[in-house]
């Protein structure tokens, strides 16, 4: 998931219009819509503001890697992959 859809789906958990959400945060609707199209992103105030306001990390909020995300099992699949390859490749040599 992307900033964005983490922000249509925290601000729909909470049953907040674009509006009421603006309204917290002292931005216009219009920068909702924005953040939640991709259009734009929060300045780091903004972001910080609604990690708070949704009880979540900015991590968890914008799918970094220190969250763990959706990706992190795919990751850690794939660095397994290589140190596999990597063994496979160097058993072949001295073998």
């Amino acid at each position: 998931m992307t900033f964005a859809d983490n922000l249509v789906r925290l601000r729909r958990e909470k049953g907040f219009s674009q509006e009421q959400l603006a309204d917290l945060m002292d931005v216009s609707r219009q920068a909702v819509s924005k953040w939640e199209t991709d259009a734009a992103a929060p300045d780091m105030e903004n972001l910080l503001a609604l990690a708070r306001e949704f009880g979540v990390s900015v991590a968890e909020l914008t799918e970094t890697p220190e969250a763990g995300g959706e990706n992190a099992p795919h990751q850690q699949k794939q660095r397994w992959l290589w140190v596999l390859v990597i063994a496979a490749v160097l058993a072949a040599l001295f073998l």
